[in-house]
């Protein structure tokens, strides 16, 4: 009987875990104060778009109901393979993986990209 109690509560706390890790948002780029009321942010992902997003996300949080002014940005591929090949890899996988059925490779990794800005709040 405690042998079935414990593995229900162990079963239940995982359980809960994995529910409450499915709810969680995309989390935030830390926020970095500067001189001059500049703020520094990087998003970093596995495309341009989330990336930019990513950081975009951290300055509104940042200025909350303030308008998000971007005063300097970059943006950095880190891949083991350059973009464009990195691209061309991946079309090419994907039709691969349709001719034999099979699943598109993903070579990508979740800090391919980074989107550096630095931003004030006005």
């Amino acid at each position: 009987m405690k042998t079935l109690s414990k593995t229900t509560i162990l079963t239940a706390t995982v359980a809960t875990v994995l529910a409450l890790s499915a709810c969680q948002s995309t989390p935030s780029s830390p926020v970095i104060q500067r001189a001059n009321s500049i703020y520094e942010t990087t998003g970093i992902a596995d495309t341009k778009v989330k990336a930019q997003q990513n950081a975009m996300d951290s300055a509104q949080k940042t200025c909350k109901s303030k308008q998000v002014i971007i005063v300097d940005d970059k943006m950095t591929y880190n891949s083991i393979l350059d973009e464009r090949t990195g691209r061309m890899v991946g079309q090419a996988g994907a039709v691969i993986g349709s001719i034999f059925g099979t699943g598109t490779p993903d070579l990508s990794r979740s800090d391919d990209y980074e989107y550096k800005i630095n931003f004030r709040c006005q």
